[in-house]
């Protein structure tokens, strides 16, 4: 399996970048990677071979940064965020603060900070009320007095106050500032994406794809708006041009990871088992412990009756989180369709010692001891299982015990 891997994904790579840019561009997704599963010495060393292939990219150094920064590294962090900035002008500046927070310095950390207010890359206020880098310096004046100017636009405050509407539920009042924002700026697409936001949290599906339309139609190269289209498409049951959008997305940023997985899932219920492990394969390269993914894996191998190959997703699953019942259950079925029952009762029990009150656990583990032969420990199992409610327990205890 793991040959097999390596085969797909690197077919998978030549697929979806040039060769020129291969190792750089799957180095950079790598390093992302190790980012978001907090292994950040491995983040460093895939970014590290990044940008030995390519020195001029900004955000490889921004990135990189970041992982020292988490690392404790700070000197280093340091001079990944100024060559960040050095190449892309203020790029690097959220970064310097967050670290100059962090060793205490005050003084450049709210320089840095006011320069990324300043700047197009700055993100919303209450993202950087909430980072707990600030801590050292959010009681102090010159922090207070950096917050009373203002720093973002009509349209950033108006997103802001969008947001807060539609999660508390206040739909209408939303729908009206944004109108009336549409109304004076017919042109910006972020302000259909919100309606297309609003619209979907009002349950009014056409609604939202006619307003996330409008928005790829104004700007074709944002891929957040495929995405959010594509979830609009899931939940209306259009699953097709959900997995159309999701491909443009991923088209224009493979760091997309999630997108994979989500892929995934619709390929398999479109029963295209090929293309949905295809998928799998190539997150379960970038985040090989992956309950979700693992036991996706399983499902469509069982799907096609590929039985041992499920039972390899499900064995990484269980290895990987053994406080989770459903790992054992799902290698337990598993084993049960190889007509191993003495691996599945094992398996079952190792679920029912973390989950003692599942009645369908105990009637499954009923069932391989049928299959057994062991009536005693079956009928022990089923009165376990109906004393949890389960009728089917309470009839298959009349069938086999009584």
């Amino acid at each position: 399996m793991v040959m097999r891997q390596f085969l797909i994904i690197t077919l998978l790579i030549l697929i979806y970048f040039p060769a020129n840019a291969q190792l750089e561009n799957d180095h950079y997704l790598a390093g992302l990677a190790g980012l978001h599963r907090k292994e950040f010495k491995q983040a460093v060393s895939e970014f590290n071979k990044a940008i030995e292939l390519e020195s001029n990219r900004y955000h490889f150094y921004l990135k990189r940064g970041e992982a020292y920064f988490w690392l404790g590294e700070y000197l280093k962090a340091k001079n990944d965020f100024n060559e960040a900035s050095r190449l892309e002008r203020y790029s690097g500046s959220l970064g310097l603060a967050m670290t100059y927070a962090k060793i205490g310095d005050k003084d450049p950390a709210l320089r840095h900070l006011e320069d990324h207010l300043g700047s197009p890359f700055r993100v919303s206020e209450k993202k950087i009320k909430l980072n707990k880098a600030f801590e050292s310096i959010e009681n102090s004046r010159k922090w207070v007095e950096l917050w009373k100017k203002r720093w973002y636009n009509s349209f950033e405050e108006l997103e802001q106050e969008v947001d807060f509407l539609i999660k508390t539920g206040q739909y209408p009042e939303a729908q009206d500032l944004i109108e009336v924002y549409i109304s004076k700026y017919p042109e910006k697409a972020e302000a259909y994406a919100i309606k297309g936001r609003i619209s979907y949290n009002r349950g009014k599906m056409q609604e939202a794809i006619n307003n996330f339309t409008e928005a790829i139609f104004l700007d074709p190269g944002n891929p957040g708006f495929q995405k959010s289209r594509a979830e609009v498409y899931m939940k209306a049951g259009n699953l097709i041009m959900a997995v159309k959008d999701i491909s443009n997305a991923l088209g224009y940023d493979p760091s997309m990871f999630d997108l994979y997985i989500t892929r995934a899932g619709l390929y398999h219920q479109m029963d295209a088992a090929d293309k949905a492990l295809d998928d799998l394969t190539r997150y379960l390269d970038y985040f090989p412990a992956d309950d979700e993914a693992l036991r996706l894996c399983g499902k469509i191998y069982i799907d096609q009756e590929k039985y041992y190959s499920a039972l390899e997703c499900f064995s990484i699953n269980v290895e990987n989180h053994p406080e989770n019942p459903e790992s054992f259950i799902d290698r337990a079925d598993a084993y049960v369709l190889t007509g191993t029952y003495k691996y599945a009762i094992r398996d079952y029990g190792m679920a029912l010692d973390l989950e003692p009150a599942d009645p369908e656990t105990w009637l499954n583990r009923g069932l391989a001891y049928i299959k057994t032969g062991d009536h005693k420990n079956a009928c022990y199992n089923f009165i376990r299982a109906a004393r949890l409610n389960s009728r089917e327990g309470g009839r298959l205890y009349k069938e086999y015990c009584e």
